[in-house]
């Protein structure tokens, strides 16, 4: 599928929604700072939670303790990462780039993401989509993710499985910048999490407040990810990057896989400085003012394993976003 010339846009807004576009590429170090902070919180407290009641309950309640804290961890850690990818594109703060870099830090540490190497991957994959450069589509290409069967759950959760390892080594390689960046989520994870949770519950909490973070860090988000990342593009069958690109906006979706409005992916390739606080109200605004254009060529999912659709109209966007499926 790769070739030497970049795809080409595909998609051009009417004229009337320049201003509101314009608009909508307005950054806001603060807000995006707080959404960080507050995942953050949410994820250490709720984790140091579950390691002191686990302490204290039966032995046959730990297990679901552990997963349900080990699934708080990788939504909240892929929040994160879905802000890192944010700070790539300066949408912290576009102004002041050294803030933005200073500010994501927060956002980077606890999933262990070095943001230089990261920007550098991930605008190839802007600037060269498509061609043989662009590292999403050889990573497509090698794992065959497109090829992942989705007309069941047992045959989409195999191909998922399969593919896992030689995933996450990709990913590794793509993220962390020099050991310390891989060593950093350990640390901030023993001094956020692990200490407290001793000083709080002892040594019993800990272990659990422990072992619940790592599952969650090592094994859920990587796979939450993976299934997030290889729904965001099908490659074979377009031409453009409009058509190359897959919002995807079901409940679901939204709200554990791509947190943070990582989910309308398409419109973050035509516009990727419009910053997370602002694109779903952009993507509802050319939904309503745009319908014969975006509104009735956007390919979307609003389930998990659902191939991608288009829109009948502008109606058929905000009412399937109430759905989902897997």
């Amino acid at each position: 599928m790769a070739a030497d010339t970049r795809y080409k846009r595909g998609y051009t807004p009417p004229e009337s929604a320049r201003a509101a576009i314009r608009q909508a590429h307005r950054t806001s170090p603060w807000i995006s700072a707080s959404t960080a902070g507050l995942d953050i919180a949410v994820l250490v407290a709720s984790t140091i939670g579950c390691g002191i009641l686990g302490s204290r309950v039966p032995l046959w309640g730990i297990p679901f303790l552990v997963v349900a804290g080990a699934l708080v961890v990788a939504r909240f850690c892929r929040a994160l990462e879905n802000l890192v990818h944010e700070g790539s594109h300066f949408n912290w703060s576009r102004h002041d780039r050294r803030l933005n870099d200073a500010l994501v830090l927060a956002a980077a540490v606890p999933v262990g993401a070095g943001i230089g190497e990261y920007r550098l991957g991930h605008l190839r994959h802007h600037g060269k989509f498509g061609t043989s450069a662009d590292p999403d589509l050889a990573r497509y290409v090698e794992l065959d993710l497109e090829g992942v069967e989705r007309s069941s759950r047992t045959a989409y959760l195999r191909g998922l499985v399969t593919r896992f390892g030689r995933y996450q080594l990709g990913w590794v390689r793509e993220v962390a910048s020099g050991p310390y960046v891989v060593v950093a989520p350990f640390c901030w994870a023993l001094l956020l999490i692990v200490l407290p949770s001793a000083l709080l519950g002892g040594l019993g909490a800990a272990s659990l407040s422990g072992l619940i973070w790592a599952l969650g860090f090592l094994v859920l988000l990587p796979f939450l990810r993976m299934i997030a990342e290889s729904s965001e593009h099908v490659y074979s069958d377009a031409e453009t990057v409009f058509d190359a690109t897959i919002s995807n906006i079901g409940f679901l979706q939204r709200w554990v896989l791509h947190p943070h409005n990582d989910g309308y992916h398409t419109l973050h390739h035509m516009w990727p400085g419009v910053p997370h606080h602002r694109i779903a109200r952009l993507h509802r605004f050319l939904v309503r003012n745009d319908p014969t254009g975006y509104g009735s060529t956007l390919r979307y999912r609003t389930g998990v394993r659902q191939n991608p659709v288009r829109s009948s109209g502008a109606g058929g966007h905000e009412t399937r976003e109430k759905n989902s499926t897997i």
